[in-house]
């Protein structure tokens, strides 16, 4: 649930006095001793400290005895100070906070990738074409776009020319085995492209795709 913060809601929900949102599979759990459930997070996503390689595991008593074994035998486990550090980052009312703050400044860089991909002609894939519902990536369709940047490999070539990063959608099908040489893949024509950057750096990444895509 790394991602469970961001999630995106009606403009201005944030300045409506309501709390953030948040998803978790924790709300179905009855019993967390018998519930075939387990729920994985951490401080790297959803409390924005990458640098804090903390995360924990909530499920059955005998499967965190296994994970925990097998986390002592591969690090030794978390140095106790960042579980100590860690603590009072998870009160309740300063993870709501967090969640908030990255609710409001994400919606933002979302909109304004949405709306400038679209005026370019591309769509962006998810929640009915709305738009991703949560994380911070954008899956654009690129099959409207004149050749060759209706191709995922050739959008990505041409804009890492410009420095302008972006993930063929070939790496997102699912292929196990490499099984399906002979079959054109069904997302050839989407990359992904990320809003987590700050804001002025999304709008001068865009900048640069437009550019491109009009022949500039």
């Amino acid at each position: 649930e790394f991602y469970s913060h961001y999630i995106y809601g009606p403009p201005g929900l944030m300045h409506q006095g309501q709390l953030p949102r948040s998803v978790s599979a924790c709300a179905w759990v009855e019993d967390v001793d018998a519930d075939p459930v387990v729920v994985v997070d951490g401080l790297t996503k959803n409390w924005r400290y990458p640098g804090l390689r903390l995360s924990w595991t909530v499920g059955p008593k005998d499967v965190i005895e296994r994970v925990s074994s097998a986390g002592s035998f591969l690090d030794g486990g978390a140095p106790h100070c960042l579980q100590t550090a860690a603590l009072p980052l998870l009160e309740p009312a300063l993870a709501d906070q967090e969640a908030g703050a990255i609710q409001a400044a994400f919606s933002a860089k979302r909109q304004l990738m949405l709306d400038e991909l679209r005026s370019m002609g591309i769509g962006v894939a998810g929640a009915e074409d709305g738009g991703p519902e949560g994380a911070f990536y954008c899956f654009a369709d690129l099959r409207n776009l004149p050749e060759p940047f209706n191709d995922g490999m050739a959008f990505f070539r041409a804009a890492l020319e410009r420095q302008v990063i972006s993930v063929p959608g070939v790496f997102f099908d699912i292929d196990p085995g490499n099984r399906r040489d002979h079959i054109a893949s069904r997302l050839a024509g989407f990359v992904r492209l990320s809003f987590g950057p700050d804001r002025e750096q999304v709008a001068r990444g865009l900048a640069r795709l437009r550019e491109m895509v009009s022949g500039g």
